[in-house]
């Protein structure tokens, strides 16, 4: 979801080793090593993904042109949801797939950083908007 080709997937998981690598000093067993980790990788392509948006955007300023169009309407309905996912903030991203993926609501709050009330909020707030969109 926070890359768009292989090439970038492969630099992507290759910056989450070297994060993972420099935090094992950091890491403390009251958590769950996959939540660790899974925090770790999910902290590492949200920084990617900001950085690629301000170079981006200054490119863009740079070059004068136009923003990018939206993105053309999607075949299927999971590859419509894939779309909109792609379309939401770093953190509301992350916390759909998360939720797409059956985690817990306080493990995700864990990971994120936010309390388990604010995921479920979160969340409705979410599907709410997108079966309006849909």
């Amino acid at each position: 979801m926070y890359t768009h080709n292989e090439v970038d997937f492969e630099d992507l998981a290759q910056d989450i080793s070297v994060q993972i690598w420099q935090s094992l000093g950091k890491y403390k067993p009251i958590h769950a090593l996959s939540t660790w980790l899974y925090r770790i990788a999910l902290n590492v392509s949200i920084d990617r993904l900001r950085r690629e948006e301000r170079r981006s955007r200054h490119q863009q300023a740079f070059e004068a042109q136009p923003p990018v169009g939206q993105p053309s309407p999607p075949s299927g309905r999971s590859e419509q949801l894939h779309r909109w996912v792609q379309l939401l903030p770093p953190l509301d991203r992350a916390l759909m797939m998360l939720y797409l993926e059956d985690y817990p609501h306080e493990e995700i709050g864990e990971m994120l950083g936010i309390s388990t009330s604010n995921v479920g909020t979160k969340i409705s707030r979410l599907k709410a908007w997108l079966k309006k969109e849909l």
